[in-house]
């Protein structure tokens, strides 16, 4: 009984996911920015939210202003995430974009409406010549 639970679960996320990929070409959910691309795009928008999903080490190392800082290998992320506002535009990154991509996947997934995220991550915002604090 669990097993045929767990198969009608398992359909139904892939399902879902199917829905979702098919229905991206309609809707621009996320979107992978350059480090220029990124600051502009966020700099237009009053409520952006900057999130940088690396490590609190990581983070010592160098950040962008105004970010908020969210591990998204702590076990809080997911939670975090689900109490945000979903109408509001979130740009994220990480060190390279692979943990940037994730978490953007999981938002787009949650309903979130607006999600970018910096190709490339910080390692591409600071060969841009980009201010890190």
């Amino acid at each position: 009984n669990n097993l045929i639970q767990h198969m009608k679960q398992l359909a139904l996320s892939l399902l879902s996911f199917m829905i979702l990929f098919a229905c991206n070409g309609q809707r621009d959910v996320s979107t992978d920015l350059t480090p220029q691309e990124f600051r502009t795009k966020m700099a237009a928008q009053k409520n952006a939210v900057l999130i940088d999903v690396r490590t609190a080490e990581e983070v010592q190392r160098g950040k962008i202003k105004g970010q908020i800082n969210m591990d998204l290998y702590s076990p809080e992320f997911n939670m975090l995430i689900k109490g945000m506002d979903k109408n509001k535009p979130y740009y994220l990154y990480c060190a390279t974009g692979v943990r940037s991509a994730k978490a953007a996947k999981f938002m787009r997934n949650e309903g979130f409406s607006e999600v970018y995220t910096l190709a490339g991550g910080i390692q591409a915002w600071r060969a841009a010549g980009l201010p890190v604090q």
